[in-house]
């Protein structure tokens, strides 16, 4: 009984979640009270407060499952861990990049979007608890492949030059069909990969 009571809460605790996070990605946080959350969730009001102590708290649920959607901590461990080369590794972490940015359909990213643009108090204490973590694995991932140790300023150059790509591409979607070449969002990810890639090569070769 007690177990499936637990089961019962996360399922309730994960809907609710999921419901705020549609309507924040649609309205914005400030827009978006904890009734109509409830109504959309079809649980009463007291749910906020037992599963989230608050609905700042509920927000913060919602930034801490965008994150993850992202890219979690085990997904990196996975990876860093994993029998592949280390190119190859580089090779895995930008195709998850760009699957999970190229996902229009899901909340996740037009709330991280909202974020960028326009930060919550909240965002700080997320980032500083679960971004350091994962920074220090994708460290270890490129550091295996450029061959750069863990405190050169360098390593932290080529992540940020890997990921910003595809993160501006992400944001700037909506624009690209101003542009006179007209191309798939699948054609862009699949350049950009080899640019980047290239140029880590390149950076690698450097230091040899």
């Amino acid at each position: 009984m007690k177990k499936e009571k637990t089961v019962a809460n996360k399922e309730t605790k994960s809907l609710i979640i999921n419901c705020a996070g549609r309507l924040i990605a649609k309205y914005g946080y400030a827009n978006v009270t904890s009734k109509s959350i409830c109504k959309e969730a079809k649980v009463n009001m007291a749910a906020i407060n037992y599963h989230f102590g608050s609905r700042d708290g509920l927000y913060r649920a919602v930034l801490k499952e965008t994150h993850d959607f992202l890219i979690s901590v085990s997904e990196l461990n996975k990876l860093h861990l994993s029998d592949i080369t280390a190119k190859e590794k580089i090779e895995v972490f930008i195709d998850i990049l760009i699957e999970r940015l190229s996902n229009k359909k899901n909340w996740y990213l037009k709330v991280w979007a909202r974020e960028i643009v326009n930060p919550s108090p909240f965002i700080t204490q997320i980032l500083s608890k679960k971004t350091l973590l994962k920074l220090n694995i994708v460290a270890k991932i490129f550091s295996e492949y450029t061959k750069l140790p863990i405190t050169d300023l360098k390593l932290y150059s080529c992540i940020l030059s890997t990921v910003s790509p595809f993160a501006l591409a992400f944001l700037a979607h909506d624009t690209f069909e101003l542009l006179p070449v007209k191309f798939s969002e699948k054609e862009l990810a699949a350049h950009t990969k080899e640019v980047v890639l290239a140029g880590l090569d390149k950076f690698r070769e450097a230091q040899s």
